[in-house]
């Protein structure tokens, strides 16, 4: 065993450089104020790790990428797991750089001779939230769409440069499968290389110089007390390297992994917000409205950054107390400050926001629809199919596209046919038998003459005519009754077949009035003699597949309020809602203040 370890380090020199990487003197001895460094450098080798496990699964298309996100959330073991690893720590790194950011600042670490030691450390933090921006986008769902669009549209108001920007990193004028190429090849190839040679540098520059010693040390005792890197300092960055590992472990488990929303979709009337760390720029722009815009976009933000650049050039004083440089202690905590103050302003203000608080909700909801969804299959044309999976949403797509020119639901689409808003419902029956010539329903083409029955009477009529259905909502026996006897024993069966199929009269045959079959056969051909025959003007659509046709059938059966659908639909959101809130180990207790609300 001692030949093998004399050839491989003959070969390879590991001891002499395991030795030259820990055999560090720590001049003032180890501390815990130098963890944050290591904590890093074990965070980015954690974020690399799940990383490369997430790009095993991840197919960087505008069509396939929600739904590899998917597969790795919801369908590979611990799937969830690493993922949630990965987004969690991101938030981690940016926190603990920040942090770091500040210990050495504290310390005065960035006086002569770690002048472009500090200039790395700043350039490092912009290159971590280069990886939060970038790797937001990637799930392609309804949050990291919108909110990475806020981003480039700040970056579109820089002048002369912002809207060549932009287009380099959208792929063109809007955002596509170009948009989610070029941002992955950012967090994947490019973020990273800039990553390890900037970490490289910064080690380098550190290791020249050594750790920063508390300012109240003396010089005789910085020299005296000297403690090695391994095993003192290296026994204090394991212990908080685990710490935070555990931390953020438990984070996950509690949250059951990272949201992943609905796939995105650039039709929808998202309001967008971006990641935690960028808040505080949002909310300075609300501020900075009209020509003062590019106040908030480009000079508040260039000066920071041009002060942090500049700090080392500045303070020349070599004293590191921070009585001697309360200045400069004064404007880096006013700023940070500031953004402290900023972000929690952007966050107040979205909490107290109906709009914000609806729209959570309601993703929440989306999100949990599309993960059911999900699961009986992602079509090629990308995440958006998986909603054809939902009937109703199915129904409603094809009801835009071939039946809103003629009707409307809640006052929009065509007057040509009757109004749809409420169809099917009892209200919407009795108005029918009561004057079908009204606006809402056929106007001067109906042969049908109004009524002068009560309202009562039309609704005891429209009740019985509906539960031959089989889809109304908890049918009152009496009114059924009531209704059948003024039916079948008046003026209706004149012009109307009720109970035989086939007898063919002057008006549209009632037998399962408005009943899947009843419309199904309807829907396919209304000119058939059964129904307005040579009357007829509304078009056949018997192009329709059965998928199709009762999708349709069912979206029109939700119009109703009366519907039992309708019912059977609110169920379902609540088991979905259970069922998703159960995973994500959320608060039960605002989960069903949401139930309540949503009645």
């Amino acid at each position: 065993m001692s030949a093998i370890r004399k050839w491989f380090e003959d070969r390879t020199g590991i001891s002499t450089l395991i030795k030259f990487a820990l055999d560090e003197p720590v001049h003032g001895g180890a501390k815990w104020s130098y963890i944050f460094g290591s904590g890093l450098i074990f965070l980015f080798i954690l974020q690399a790790v799940t990383g490369i496990i997430m790009t095993a699964y991840y197919s960087p298309s505008a069509t396939d990428a929600w739904g590899s996100v998917y597969y790795l959330q919801h369908k590979t073991s611990f799937g969830w797991f690493v993922r949630g690893i990965h987004h969690f720590g991101s938030s981690a790194m940016m926190i603990l750089a920040i942090v770091h950011l500040f210990q050495v600042f504290i310390f005065g670490a960035y006086k002569k001779p770690r002048e472009l030691n500090w200039i790395s450390g700043v350039i490092l933090l912009m290159v971590l939230a280069g990886f939060g921006l970038t790797g937001y986008l990637l799930p392609w769902d309804q949050k990291g769409y919108w909110a990475t669009q806020v981003a480039t549209n700040i970056m579109g108001t820089i002048p002369v440069i912002g809207k060549y920007i932009k287009i380099i990193h959208q792929g063109g004028s809007d955002y596509g499968n170009f948009t989610i190429t070029r941002f992955y090849t950012l967090h994947v190839f490019l973020l990273p290389i800039s990553l390890l040679s900037l970490v490289f540098v910064h080690l380098a520059l550190f290791r020249k110089h050594g750790v920063t010693p508390y300012w109240k040390m003396r010089e005789e005792t910085i020299h005296k007390c000297v403690d090695p890197f391994w095993p003192d300092q290296v026994f204090k960055d394991i212990v908080f390297a685990i710490g935070m590992y555990a931390a953020l472990a438990g984070w996950v488990f509690w949250q059951g992994g990272a949201e992943l929303q609905a796939p995105a979709d650039p039709a929808s009337n998202y309001l967008a917000r971006p990641e935690w760390y960028f808040l505080f720029l949002f909310q300075l722009l609300k501020y900075c409205q009209g020509p003062f815009l590019i106040v908030g976009t480009v000079i508040v933000p260039a000066l920071a950054i041009a002060f942090l650049f500049a700090l080392p050039f500045i303070d020349r004083n070599p004293s590191k107390w921070p009585s001697k440089r309360i200045p400069f202690f004064c404007g880096v905590f006013s700023g940070l400050a500031g953004v402290i103050a900023l972000t929690f302003l952007a966050m107040h203000h979205d909490s107290q926001d109906f709009h914000i608080i609806k729209q959570h909700e309601e993703a929440e909801i989306q999100a949990a629809l599309a993960v059911k969804l999900a699961a009986k299959g992602i079509a090629p044309s990308g995440g958006l199919s998986i909603f054809e999976n939902d009937p109703l949403i199915l129904g409603k797509k094809i009801y835009d596209s071939s039946c809103r020119v003629c009707h409307k639901v809640q006052g929009e689409g065509g007057d040509t046919g009757p109004d749809f808003t409420d169809f099917g419902s009892r209200g919407w029956v009795a108005g029918l038998l009561k004057n079908p010539k009204d606006a809402r329903y056929f106007k001067e083409a109906a042969l049908m003459p109004p009524t002068s029955l009560s309202d009562e009477t039309l609704l005891d009529m429209s009740e019985f005519l509906l539960s031959q259905s089989g889809g109304l909502l908890n049918p009152n026996v009496e009114r059924v009754a009531k209704g059948q006897e003024l039916v079948l024993n008046g003026n209706c069966v004149i012009c109307h077949a009720i109970g035989d199929k086939e007898l063919k009269k002057l008006g549209p045959n009632l037998t399962t009035y408005l009943s899947k079959g009843w419309l199904n056969e309807f829907i396919k051909n209304p000119a058939a003699p059964k129904f307005y025959g040579t009357r007829n003007k509304m078009p056949p659509f018997d192009k329709l597949t059965d998928k199709e046709m009762d999708a349709l059938i069912q979206y029109l059966f939700s119009l109703s309020k009366d519907s039992l659908i309708v019912s059977q639909r609110q169920e379902d959101v609540k088991e979905k809602l259970i069922c998703f809130w159960t995973t994500q180990h959320k608060d039960i207790d605002r989960f069903w203040r949401q139930i309540l609300m949503k009645g």
